[in-house]
């Protein structure tokens, strides 16, 4: 319930002037005595408050899930065993039970992710370490996110962490949980460009001291970007990279512009069938490339040849890479991951004396930077009324037409 949910159901006549008193009362927060529930959390923080349930009796959870759940709000408790989640499926009976996260929850709808595809990956260094893990994998999906998952990549098998280094560079941010001697975040800290959350557990010998010396590691880590959160906390560490990617969000609504992660394959050809080159493009937009060209340049003992460059999709890789090495004559092609930034765009079509034609629109801001009519529209308008197509081209920017913003 917020305030004019409130007032809406006063106008309606749907609750009287003194249920609608004991709402508003209540809208900040409500009082159990016990435990002041704040129902206002989730207008400052985006989420509502999280039931921490160790230390609590049953009774106890049950109200605060109940009085939560009447606010119509999702419900998310920590540290649950068993008896936790019986006791909020009592007041609250589609509640969930995560068992190996140690987490009820309570959805009254899926929450729609606000970041496309996978942006935090969550790395354990052992299996032992999972139960912290799953507890930051469910809290980052109750709070709208696509998560990946690396498990039991730890620094005594390093082989299996080099293997899916492409995952961990692809990822915004990393949550990576250790126990032991903690060196983990540090070992993949100086691997990847993003933010690294590390964790330490409590699982180890005696001189582990409980997590206390992983976490030391973890403080004192020689990698940039590194920072920790407390032991076993793998709630508090799912809040901080949701806090991260709302942050970058943020910024990226402000300037309206967008980012994405491609891989840039280059390789020299100097003794291909030039007749060929319009073949290869055509393949390799035809089965998803966002961009391919050859350009002129010069190899060693000034041999004249030239480079082609394709844009590939993360998951289009591979298919790229085999068709560059089926229709050319190339022994080797490099790749890098790179990071794009383009203007937010959006089409219109506008009618000409001539007909129609298709306009990309780039903005920053509110702001027309880049106006681009379809080439092939164009095109054919030309062929169709048979006149230049320089012709058409001027027409498009014709004052009179419709305003493109």
């Amino acid at each position: 319930m917020n305030i004019k949910n409130t007032l809406k159901k006063l106008k309606a006549d749907k609750i009287s002037i003194n249920e609608a008193c004991d709402l508003l009362k209540t809208d900040s927060y409500e009082d159990l005595d016990f435990a002041k529930i704040d129902h206002h959390r989730i207008k400052r923080k985006g989420f509502p408050e999280v039931i921490f349930c160790e230390g609590k009796t049953s009774a106890q959870i049950s109200k605060i899930a109940k009085a939560i759940y009447k606010r119509g709000d999702n419900i998310l408790a920590t540290r649950a065993d068993t008896k936790a989640y019986k006791a909020i499926k009592k007041a609250v009976k589609k509640a969930k039970y995560y068992k190996e996260a140690r987490i009820v929850e309570y959805r009254k709808r899926d929450k729609v992710s606000r970041f496309q595809g996978i942006e935090v990956v969550v790395v354990t260094a052992g299996t032992s370490d999972i139960p912290i893990a799953e507890e930051a994998v469910v809290t980052l999906k109750f709070l709208g996110h696509e998560v990946g998952k690396l498990y039991d990549v730890g620094v005594a098998g390093l082989h299996r962490l080099t293997k899916n280094l492409e995952k961990l560079q692809e990822a915004s941010v990393l949550i990576v949980v250790a126990g032991m001697e903690g060196a983990l975040p540090s070992v993949i800290g100086g691997l990847v460009d993003g933010p690294v959350i590390a964790v330490p557990t409590s699982i180890g010998y005696g001189a582990n001291f409980k997590g206390l010396s992983a976490l030391l590691t973890m403080l004192n880590s020689c990698a940039p970007g590194v920072a920790a959160v407390n032991i076993d906390n793998g709630f508090g560490a799912a809040v901080m990279a949701d806090s991260i990617l709302k942050a970058k969000n943020k910024h990226m609504k402000n300037i309206e512009t967008e980012k994405d992660k491609v891989y840039l394959l280059e390789t020299n050809i100097d003794d291909m069938n030039p007749n060929l080159y319009d073949h290869t493009i055509n393949k390799l937009m035809k089965f998803g490339a966002l961009d391919a060209f050859f350009e002129p340049v010069r190899m060693k003992k000034k041999r004249a040849a030239v480079k082609l460059s394709v844009l590939s999709p993360i998951n289009l890789k591979d298919k790229l890479l085999k068709i560059i090495f089926e229709e050319t004559t190339t022994f080797g092609i490099r790749e890098q991951l790179i990071e794009r930034e383009k203007l937010s765009r959006c089409f219109k079509t506008i009618k000409t004396k001539y007909g129609k034609v298709s306009f990309k629109i780039g903005k920053l801001g509110r702001k027309i930077v880049t106006l681009a009519p379809e080439y092939e529209d164009y095109k054919k308008l030309a062929n169709k009324h048979r006149i230049p197509i320089e012709k058409v081209y001027k027409e498009l920017f014709n004052p009179d037409y419709h305003n493109l913003g």
